[in-house]
């Protein structure tokens, strides 16, 4: 027995100094290591996945053909051309439209998944209605400033640009008018950065926006005349009263300053 009890004990230094040797061994390659290398370790890194185009639109509730050009900035003759739709381009919620040019989508309209018209219920008392549409607006004429006010915040020419019109300050409440004749193909707030909106379409080429409002006057289908107020200046959609107005031709937007007289 005594003997065994020698051999285990010399077996275990054995392992012992075995185990401290390659510890050391492991040590001194680590350390090795860290001296080669000079600062942080380099990391790989992966490219960005390219964005996705968005070529399909679902109609939300309220939405019209001319607010979903707008959103886009596509030319609502061009969507309504893609999407085979006729005069007066109606949608409604639940269909599926093409943002792709006129040439590359289907000639046929999208398989539309509602067919029915939402009534939607005013939150407060009804607005009045001024002349509703009936054929075509009134002839373009000259352009007139939609309210009075000092610019704010100028046109940016830089495509893509998040700011696509003019910023006009104004009091809480002060009149909004019509730029110029035509009808109004959108009154709501369906776009969040815009507040209360309203788009007027002037021809099959302009048409013009006035975002904001405290209050809107008229409807979508009413016939408007230049300079007939259709709105209040308000901070809907922002922090301050001010008029944002823009103006685009052919769904690009273009300086507003080039149009209106100077003053």
């Amino acid at each position: 027995m005594p003997a065994l009890t020698s051999q285990m004990t010399l077996n275990d230094c054995v392992n012992k100094k075995a185990l401290l040797k390659r510890l050391m061994v492991l040590w001194q390659i680590t350390a090795l290591l860290g001296c080669s290398v000079s600062g942080p370790v380099p990391v790989l890194e992966l490219p960005q996945p390219p964005t996705e185009k968005i070529n399909l639109h679902w109609v939300s509730k309220g939405e019209t053909l001319y607010a979903i050009a707008w959103r886009y900035d596509v030319d609502p003759m061009n969507l309504a051309r893609a999407n085979g739709l006729k005069q007066p381009f109606t949608v409604v919620e639940g269909q599926k439209l093409s943002l792709l040019p006129a040439k590359l989508s289907p000639s046929a309209p999208m398989v539309r998944q509602s067919m029915q018209a939402f009534a939607v219920k005013p939150k407060s008392t009804p607005i009045k209605v001024i002349g509703r549409a009936s054929g075509k607006p009134l002839a373009l004429g000259p352009w007139q400033w939609p309210t009075m006010g000092e610019v704010s915040t100028g046109f940016t020419q830089a495509k893509n640009a998040a700011h696509k019109g003019i910023d006009i300050n104004g009091s809480y409440g002060q009149p909004v008018s019509a730029a110029n004749n035509g009808i109004v193909v959108y009154s709501g707030s369906g776009l969040p950065a815009y507040g209360k909106l309203l788009i007027i379409k002037h021809s099959d080429t302009y048409l013009s926006a006035y975002a904001h409002n405290s209050r809107l006057l008229v409807a979508t289908g009413s016939k408007v005349k230049v300079g007939e107020k259709i709105a209040e200046i308000g901070s809907s959609g922002t922090t301050h009263n001010h008029l944002h107005f823009e103006i685009r031709k052919k769904g690009s937007p273009v300086n507003p300053l080039n149009l209106l007289p100077r003053k």
